[in-house]
């Protein structure tokens, strides 16, 4: 009985090993070719088949979901300064380029997420609540503080930072059109 015990702890460890350096791969892969890089390159470089990455990952949002999740860790230390600021706009526009910057981690990754909103059972819809639900936490602090208008929504400026990193990346852009495209969604919630 002890061998099949000791067999079964060295299965879910190799499961866990695999499963970290997936993810690992995935990032770095991420990283250097954006959120359409080559599952079967992550693969190769974590040292298995693409059978095995599938049965961790059965699509590449869900190992996309799994790579934010373990930068998100990083993320909320942003967010804990950020509720440090004694002023509501200016938390909320930290917030908004946290945000941004966090959307930009990966080229192409603001599509996945758009997408992410309206697909039922997408496993990336949960990153998406969270960042909405913190982005609805410090509009309302501003709405509360006489700043920002009543009718913008948290999920309407997450779009907005979506869209704004998504121009950073983009080829019709210039170096200055983020930060006109910020101004622009700044004026339209302010009051």
């Amino acid at each position: 009985m002890p061998a099949a015990n000791g067999r079964a702890r060295r299965t879910r460890a190799d499961f866990e090993r695999n499963r970290a350096e997936i993810v690992s791969q995935a990032d770095r892969h991420f990283t250097e070719l954006g959120v359409n890089a080559s599952l079967e390159a992550v693969a190769r470089d974590a040292g298995l088949g693409s059978a095995t990455l599938y049965r961790h990952f059965p699509t590449r949002e869900a190992l996309l979901a799994e790579v934010l999740q373990r930068r998100v860790v990083t993320f909320e230390a942003a967010r804990e300064r950020i509720e440090q600021l004694d002023d509501p706009d200016a938390a909320l526009e930290a917030w908004l380029g946290a945000l941004e910057e966090f959307f930009g981690a990966f080229d192409g990754l603001p599509g996945p997420l758009r997408s992410a909103l309206v697909e039922e059972h997408n496993p990336l819809a949960l990153t998406c609540v969270g960042f909405i639900d913190g982005t609805n936490h410090f509009l309302e602090a501003a709405q509360r503080n006489g700043t920002a208008r009543k009718d913008v929504r948290g999920r309407d400026l997450f779009l907005a930072a979506l869209a704004t990193s998504w121009v950073r990346g983009s080829s019709l852009a210039d170096e200055g059109s983020a930060d006109r495209l910020r101004t622009l969604v700044r004026d339209g919630y302010l009051r």
